[in-house]
């Protein structure tokens, strides 16, 4: 990880994946494998730096309001 836009969305998928790791704490979850997961959080770091949204928490719990639907 050398510049800076690779050094956010490192920061950006370890975020999502622990908030994904609390709600799966909090609520039960259907298995995912871990494969599934990261690419989930791949896409996820992806679009949340695309879609300007400035807070992590709000774009979060849209994401995994949809995706248990």
């Amino acid at each position: 990880m050398n510049t800076n836009a690779d050094q956010e969305k490192l920061k950006i998928a370890i975020i999502l994946a622990r908030m994904y790791g609390v709600k799966e704490t909090l609520q039960p979850l259907s298995f995912l494998p871990n494969d599934d997961i990261a690419n989930m959080i791949v896409k996820w770091t992806e679009e949340y730096l695309n879609t300007g949204e400035k807070d992590i928490v709000v774009f979060f719990e849209n994401k995994f309001h949809l995706c248990k639907k």
